[in-house]
């Protein structure tokens, strides 16, 4: 009986303490954020007359846990949209593998934080936003080569790279990115296609 006894306590607590930790996901109201089936080309002229492109890769799905350290840490759910993208820095002419254009996490709270990581030749920038905080930001039009988008969000990075700050990010909000203006350098959308 003593056994048996044992075995149960044992149980019961290896189960309360593996419910201290939890696994939150990404709403799939959430995923609608995303205006991208993930196998896109995305070209870009700058007001210098030099192209580039973003290469969209598909998506990768995974969990991150809050913790390292923690026996039973929680567990948070990454969503990534992956490309391949020039290097930022000028003096390399190479594109870099297995980036991310933008990221969905999840949090304790009920809707997703949004982290935009936009990289193109000799700017790259970062901005975390919580969906709350990119739903709050005012849509306004952008005219691009006789396209009018009327569904712009503007946005700055907030983490950037050798301390240059991209000024503005042009997003919009059922094509993706469509713009950056980065030191008196703009980058526009001039054509989306998959190959």
């Amino acid at each position: 009986m003593n056994k048996i006894l044992q075995k149960i306590i044992l149980f019961v607590l290896i189960i309360v303490i593996s419910s201290c930790s939890r696994t939150y996901k990404i709403d799939k109201e959430d995923f609608k954020l995303i205006p991208y089936s993930g196998t896109e080309n995305l070209i870009f002229i700058s007001s210098e007359k030099e192209l580039d492109t973003i290469f969209l890769k598909g998506f990768d799905q995974y969990q991150v846990d809050s913790d390292p350290l923690a026996i039973f840490p929680n567990k948070f759910e990454i969503y990534r949209l992956v490309c391949k993208h020039s290097d930022p820095n000028p003096k390399y002419d190479r594109y870099l593998e297995n980036g991310s254009l933008m990221e969905l996490h999840s949090s304790p709270g009920s809707q997703a934080s949004i982290e935009f990581n936009i990289s193109l030749k000799g700017t790259m920038g970062s901005c975390n936003l919580s969906k709350k905080e990119f739903d709050k930001i005012p849509t306004t039009s952008l005219l691009i080569e006789n396209k009018n988008y009327t569904d712009i969000k503007i946005f700055t990075a907030d983490i950037y790279i050798k301390g240059k700050l991209p000024e503005k990010y042009f997003w919009s909000v059922s094509e993706g990115l469509v713009g950056i203006n980065d030191n008196g350098i703009e980058w526009r959308l001039i054509k989306k296609y998959v190959p």
